[in-house]
């Protein structure tokens, strides 16, 4: 819809640079009749102000693909201003055609990153390779966001790498698809992270391996990461004894998101505990059955009846 919007207004551009206007007497129009009033806009000489709150508003892939075509001017302004580009989200878009074309978003990525003239706040996007996340690196250090929806074909040291020359981070969001984003790389993230306010790490593969219970994330996380106030754990092996000990090293904790962490159980004691946060998630079941672990989707496809169609198994309070 905003495509087209852009290129109504590109077409209007087009016809007011290239079709003269008919010489038509003041108040009258060819047939006799008074000529209505003109509603002809030029779209080019709009102030770079309005033209700013446009552009952040369509967002980068529409700046991208049409409003940069529409005029000469409009693309100066975008080229120019660093502050369009202090903040790449690309979580939501195709990924089929990672690197074909004038619009594959390997390439628009590097480019968003070049604009923003060492600006760049936050860098939220599906998937990238080892190459553009140094590339980022070595073109910003001011970084307080980092989201990386999936880890396929990124190397956990390349990763750990990115995050130590970003040592304003207070955002990080991770979803990990292998064994090598462990408890060596969250300690990493918390000591190098300092003012590191949310953490979201979320693991897909680790119902795979069946009851397994692990705390040595948890551990990493309450030893190194005492400012954290937003924690969200997806998937992850930790029993009541790493919940206990997140409790604790992280006094300033609000929300706490743990819905699909099985192993804990979430007794009279566990709830007194987390009594003070503001917002949690538990789960809803304690035990999933291992034919139901796999995956979260198979569960749900599983569940015909209303009685037991989970979508959302939280307790939020």
């Amino acid at each position: 819809m905003r495509s087209k919007t852009l290129a109504n207004i590109a077409s209007s551009l087009t016809c007011s640079f290239h079709k003269p206007k008919p010489q038509i007497l003041e108040g009258e129009t060819g047939e006799g009749k008074k000529e209505p009033p003109s509603c002809d806009r030029n779209w080019a000489e709009l102030q770079r102000d309005v033209l700013l709150v446009i552009f952040l508003k369509i967002g980068m892939m529409e700046v991208f693909r049409a409003a940069e075509s529409v005029c000469h001017s409009w693309r100066k302004v975008i080229e120019e201003e660093p502050i369009l580009w202090r903040r790449i989200h690309m979580t939501e878009h195709d990924y089929k055609h990672l690197h074909r074309g004038p619009f594959s978003l390997m390439h628009l990525t590097r480019l968003a990153i070049d604009r923003s003239g060492g600006q760049l706040e936050e860098f939220s996007v599906y998937t990238v390779n080892n190459c553009m996340l140094q590339y980022l690196c070595d073109r910003t250090s001011v970084l307080k966001r980092l989201c990386l929806l999936s880890t396929n074909g990124l190397s956990a040291e390349v990763v750990a790498e990115t995050v130590k020359r970003q040592p304003l981070l207070e955002e990080i969001e991770i979803r990990v698809s292998d064994r090598s984003f462990n408890e060596k790389f969250i300690e990493v993230v918390g000591k190098e992270c300092p003012q590191l306010k949310s953490f979201k790490f979320d693991k897909i593969w680790s119902y795979h391996e069946g009851n397994r219970t692990e705390d040595d994330e948890a551990l990493a996380i309450s030893k190194t990461m005492h400012q954290l106030r937003h924690l969200q754990l997806i998937y992850n092996r930790l029993t009541n004894k790493g919940l206990k000990a997140i409790l604790d090293g992280c006094p300033h904790l609000e929300t706490l998101d743990i819905v699909d962490c099985y192993n804990v159980k979430m007794d009279a004691e566990m709830e007194a505990r987390c009594a003070k946060l503001e917002n949690k998630s538990y789960p809803l079941i304690p035990y999933l059955p291992q034919m139901f672990r796999p995956t979260r989707s198979r569960f749900l496809l599983r569940c015909q009846s209303e009685a037991l169609k989970i979508r959302s198994v939280r307790w939020s309070f």
